[in-house]
């Protein structure tokens, strides 16, 4: 598990998703979108916005803390990744 750190710009609640002609909705969990400062290689700094979905017994740890840095145990999806030489 990994540890995100960075500036908490906005919550967006649960909500559910349906498309049109369907009759069942599908729940979609909250997401909390951090902004993550980087640092670059020659020294460099870049801003990343972020956006985590969190299970919905957390929502209520991060209401009272919009535009305050906060740090969020984070794990990895993805689908693609690059590989680099060293």
């Amino acid at each position: 598990m990994l540890t995100l750190k960075g500036i908490l710009l906005n919550i967006i609640d649960k909500s559910e998703y349906k498309k049109d002609g369907e009759s069942l909705a599908t729940p979609v969990k909250a997401k909390l979108q951090i902004l993550v400062e980087t640092s670059r290689a020659n020294g460099s700094k870049v801003k990343e916005l972020h956006t985590i979905s969190i299970p919905d017994e957390k929502i209520v740890l991060y209401k009272d803390k919009i535009s305050k840095e906060i740090s969020i145990d984070v794990a990895i999806i993805s689908k693609q990744f690059s590989f680099y030489g060293v």
